[in-house]
């Protein structure tokens, strides 16, 4: 089993043959990983606020949520803050979510046989279902990143992420995966930071545009390891809408 990172959405090749875990660190992912936390049962996922608008107005039920620019768009009911969900009791809720970048990254992934929605609040968690399901399916894992400007450019927090994920898969016990070389250049930027995701997260040009958004308390949260331990997964739906579920 090798395990590879895929920086931007558009270096992600042979999905088809490959276990996924999606990073959207500030904050997509972390969001997802935080609505389940609180007994979310479903997200819906919209590539763009417009074709969330438009779910929403078939299922009056839903949440609607997400941002554009990093704020909430008009008529949503929640932003993309996961220091706000954080607050709610969602047992049972449905949402719709679309970002700017975290949203179009998961849609990327869909080709993938599984795909897993991943952050810092349950990196050992997600870790260990990645590597249960590939090795018993035989695939590879690939971690993909966000990044920025629609999920086009690269992402220093995601990148971070994505090394820790590599040094959790490196540094436990029994079987671990073959390294490509952009893993281990993620884990050396991780190590580069000694771990600290607040000191990448206020050198990334995204953590500098939410503290300028008054939303910097969103670094602090998205960067607390293994709050969570539940690993939301993407699925197809009906009309090939794309969902993710708790398990």
């Amino acid at each position: 089993m090798r395990v590879e990172v895929a920086f931007t959405p558009a270096l992600l090749v042979d999905a088809s043959s490959k276990v996924c875990i999606v990073v959207d660190v500030l904050r997509a992912t972390s969001t997802l990983v935080t609505m389940f936390g609180r007994g979310l049962a479903e997200a819906l996922v919209a590539e763009t606020v417009d074709e969330a608008r438009r779910l929403a107005a078939e299922r009056p039920d839903y949440l609607l949520c997400g941002e554009q620019g990093g704020l909430p768009p008009a008529g949503f009911h929640y932003g993309n803050s996961p220091s706000e969900f954080d607050r709610l009791d969602l047992t049972k809720r449905r949402a719709i979510l679309a970002t700017t970048n975290g949203t179009p990254a998961l849609a990327r992934a869909a080709d993938c046989p599984l795909v897993l929605v991943g952050a810092l609040l349950n990196v050992q968690a997600v870790v260990e279902v990645a590597l249960r399901e590939a090795a018993a399916a035989g695939r590879d894992v690939v971690i993909l990143c966000a990044g920025h400007n629609r999920a086009r450019s690269f992402s220093l927090e995601d990148a971070f992420c994505a090394g820790a994920m590599v040094e959790v898969m490196l540094s436990r016990e029994g079987a671990r995966p073959e390294p490509r070389s952009d893993a281990l250049a993620s884990r050396r930027l991780y190590r580069s930071y000694r771990g600290s995701a607040r000191a990448a997260f206020l050198e990334a040009d995204h953590g500098a545009a939410l503290i300028g958004l008054g939303l910097g308390h969103d670094l602090d949260f998205c960067a607390q390891r293994d709050r969570f331990a539940v690993v939301p997964r993407l699925e197809h739906s009906e009309r090939e809408t794309l969902r993710v579920v708790g398990r």
